[in-house]
């Protein structure tokens, strides 16, 4: 494989991770500045620019190299790797996000992510096995209007509950960015989002270049190293936010930006030149969503049913998403 596909590789990674620390900060300091809770701002704020990455990669995807594996691939495989960044919190931050504390708008936006991915799930198996059950407008699936307008309204009903005061945990009291005004926050935010936009492109035609010369397969790399190398800015996230004393911003985070990738599955299908976007992937895909489902579910239980041993400093949930994350790279392999 020549090592210049290589070199373009690191560099659209490095982009990526530039990106991904700096929206952190510009997402803390835009928090401060604002008084919107963190939970909202790691929702919608810092998910719409760590899935950037996610955005252009699949979006490039399915109009530059015409691959619709390695869009859905990215898409949902980010989603998996993004909820086992949840460990980082049981690993640095004490695990107290998981423990009962959540903000009541996060874990709704939680199961309504879930249910979405229920009816992708069961659109992919219609359109193969039933499609006489299955809807479309035009080449368009119907799952992708509804995918765009539960997501607009998750996010309204998430900022609902901010302003009526749920607990969100914050924790930072006294102001950490004064010399920062709210123009220089977005401005430090809009020129992450440029690095991370930038690298996205780079990272969409170097993944596809690396899958043919390999011959592992779109839908394998796709999954794994395209989707954990999109999810770089979200792992930045994780880690910044701990520190920051910010746990909630992670939860935030990841749910956003997996809810900000069922935007992207539908945006791809609205592009797809060549029929419907569900119908035309490979099958396979249903591995990851199953192990993004279960992943989720562990995710929203472990409010409810605390851990009380630890391993390593993680609970049964941590380590339970590790192990569900395992087994369903594993079973993608084994099926490539």
């Amino acid at each position: 494989m020549s090592i210049i596909v290589w070199l373009l590789f690191g560099v659209s990674v490095g982009l990526v991770l530039y990106g991904g620390v700096q929206l952190t900060r510009s997402g803390d300091m835009i928090a401060e500045k604002t008084g919107i809770g963190r939970a909202w701002i790691g929702l919608v704020i810092i998910s719409f620019a760590t899935t950037l990455p996610e955005l252009v990669t699949s979006v490039s995807a399915i109009c530059l190299v015409k691959e619709p594996d390695l869009a859905a691939g990215n898409c949902f495989g980010s989603m998996a790797f993004n909820l086992l960044l949840v460990t980082f919190i049981g690993l640095f931050g004490g695990g107290k996000i998981l423990r009962g504390k959540m903000n009541r708008g996060l874990l709704l936006s939680g199961g309504i992510f879930m249910a979405l991915l229920f009816i992708v799930q069961f659109s992919m198996l219609s359109w193969r096995f039933y499609p006489i059950t299955t809807f479309s407008i035009g080449k368009i699936d119907i799952t992708s209007f509804l995918i765009i307008t539960t997501y607009l309204l998750t996010t309204r009903m998430v900022f609902a509950y901010g302003q009526e005061g749920t607990p969100l945990t914050e924790t930072s009291v006294k102001p950490e960015y004064e010399d920062y005004t709210l123009g220089k926050s977005f401005f430090l935010y809009g020129t992450s989002a440029l690095s991370v936009l930038v690298g996205g492109i780079l990272l969409a035609k170097t993944a596809n270049r690396i899958a043919i010369e390999t011959g592992i397969g779109q839908t394998f790399v796709g999954s794994t190293l395209v989707g954990i190398t999109t999810s770089l800015p979200e792992m930045v996230v994780a880690f910044t936010a701990v520190r920051l004393g910010a746990p909630e911003m992670v939860v935030g985070n990841v749910l956003g930006a997996n809810l900000f990738n069922l935007i992207i599955v539908a945006l791809c299908d609205f592009l797809y030149p060549k029929g419907i976007l569900l119908k035309a992937i490979d099958f396979n895909h249903s591995i990851t969503i199953v192990t993004v489902i279960v992943m989720t579910s562990v995710v929203l239980f472990s409010q409810y049913y605390h851990p009380k041993k630890r391993v390593v400093r993680l609970g049964w949930d941590s380590l339970s998403l590790f192990l569900i994350y395992t087994i369903g790279v594993t079973l993608l392999y084994a099926l490539k």
